[in-house]
């Protein structure tokens, strides 16, 4: 398991596909993992659209664009019922942020 931030809060299992906050388990499905492992790699640093959408593998489909917006939303759902909080920023005309 991958383990991120201060004492590992964010423990990431790549073979199982599954997230943990402080031990809580995040409901996550693919897409949103993948976007959760791809930010935990980069944190603290923003993240264009374009680039979360390379990161999946699913560049080139401008359709991609506006669906990343759904994953993120998906994703900080997950994050805030594991009690993570508002660790998923968004920084407007910019992109997305871990914080961790």
């Amino acid at each position: 398991a991958l383990e991120f931030g201060e004492t590992g809060e964010l423990q990431i299992n790549v073979a199982g596909e599954q997230a943990r906050w402080k031990g809580q388990q995040i409901a996550l499905r693919p897409n949103e993992f993948r976007l959760l492992r791809f930010m935990a790699e980069n944190p603290n640093r923003v993240l264009s659209r374009p680039e979360l959408i390379g990161a999946l593998g699913k560049a080139g489909d401008p359709d991609y664009l506006r669906t990343v917006d759904v994953w993120v939303k998906r994703l900080r759902a997950g994050l805030r019922n594991a009690g993570a909080g508002d660790l998923l920023r968004t920084v407007h005309g910019k992109g997305y942020v871990l914080d961790l």
